[in-house]
């Protein structure tokens, strides 16, 4: 579902990422580990179309991405993409429901209620949709950040570091659900982590060095 090519990337002319060649199929799991400041991040940018690297290819559900524009790219993404930032962003005025509604509203152009009613329910924080985020802790957000980053039923499901700010209990039910719900909506769930908790729950990663 989505694979690289010889994907290159520089801030400045002093410091060239090169990064390796990844593949992930549709309900699989990559985890793609390494030490700060080797690019973790940056590649995740890049695979979201956030960046555009140098050099390479980025071939998502057949379409080369790199080779779109930036008003092409965004239309993309929105519809085939989805990201879990390792900080929540939220609209601050609008409540959990409301969020996850601009989120498809944004994309295709209609407030797909009854889905993210259905996800809030699978994340199992269906009592917090009235609620405005800044109401919710920081596990619950986290959970809000998945269930938008699944409204549009996206090919590509991309996740910053989404442990980090997590104990061990709620590591655990994040991964499981981001696992469990990648496989649902059949798509590629690409993991950016430093976590050795995430780390030693799957064989297929990939570590930059």
């Amino acid at each position: 579902m989505i694979s690289t090519k010889n994907i290159r990337f520089s801030y400045n002319k002093e410091q060239e990422f090169i990064f390796p060649d990844l593949y992930c199929e549709a309900g699989s799991t990559l985890l793609i580990t390494g030490d700060s400041g080797k690019g973790k991040t940056t590649y995740l940018h890049i695979l979201a179309g956030l960046l555009k690297p140098t050099k390479g290819e980025i071939e998502i559900d057949k379409t080369d991405i790199v080779s779109l524009s930036e008003k092409a790219t965004d239309k993309f993404r929105g519809k085939h993409i989805g990201v879990v930032f390792q900080k929540s962003y939220f609209i601050a005025a609008l409540t959990v429901l409301e969020n996850l509604e601009m989120a498809s509203w944004l994309a295709t152009g209609k407030k797909h209620t009854k889905r993210a009613k259905k996800l809030l329910e699978q994340l199992g924080i269906e009592n917090q949709a009235s609620k405005l985020p800044s109401q919710l802790s920081i596990g619950q957000q986290q959970r809000v950040s998945i269930a938008r980053a699944l409204m549009n039923e996206p090919k590509v499901l991309l996740a910053d570091e989404p442990t980090s700010s997590l104990d061990d209990k709620n590591a655990e039910k994040v991964i499981d659900l981001l696992t469990s719900l990648s496989k649902e909506y059949k798509a590629a769930l690409l993991i950016v982590t430093h976590d050795s908790r995430i780390k030693e729950r799957f064989i297929n990663k990939i570590t930059l060095i």
